[in-house]
């Protein structure tokens, strides 16, 4: 790998630079907010040497004798490998309503399970994919109004349900 080239690429940000100060300076743009850019521009430069010349790439290299660099050549790997590794878990496929396992408050959970898919997948369209009701209503093929009625119906029927300080807590 070849070496970063500082000089070079500090010259050619320069020169972008200068487009940019003449531009601005054009525009009527405070020195002061030039001198921001130019700190900027700076910053992006060294963050770029920084990691140019800190990370190195296996492609292409070979060691004395010849042989491909890869990561199966690290020392570390035998001796480390097995405190690194986690055993693999059973992937499975999220359900989309996996949100509802995770409300630990009573009330609402009891309140939930009183209410028919229909509901929970419009809570969910509205809650958790942060649709606006008339997203939900093109979704669920169903009038605006329709959903905004669903909606009210829906938190008073929580209203019922919910202790008053909950109630000021979780319903708007």
């Amino acid at each position: 790998m070849a070496g970063y080239n500082y000089g070079y690429h500090r010259d050619k940000m320069e020169k972008e630079f200068a487009q940019i100060a003449a531009t601005c300076r054009a525009e009527g743009i405070a020195g002061d907010t030039i001198g921001i850019i130019h700190r900027i521009l700076l910053n992006e430069l060294n963050s770029n040497r920084k990691f140019y010349t800190h990370t190195q790439s296996y492609d292409g290299m070979k060691f004395q004798d010849g042989s491909d660099a890869d990561m199966s050549n690290n020392p570390f790997l035998e001796d480390y490998l097995e405190q690194f590794s986690t055993p693999q878990v059973e992937i499975s496929e999220w359900h989309y309503m996996a949100w509802l396992d995770d409300i630990d408050t009573p009330e609402i959970v009891e309140w939930i399970r009183t209410l028919g898919e229909k509901d929970i997948l419009l809570l969910t369209l509205l809650v958790v994919d942060d649709l606006i009701q008339t997203e939900a209503a093109k979704i669920l093929e169903k009038h605006d109004s329709a959903i905004s009625r669903k909606m009210k119906q829906l938190r008073e029927s929580l209203a019922k349900v919910l202790p008053e300080p909950l109630r000021k807590r979780y319903i708007r």
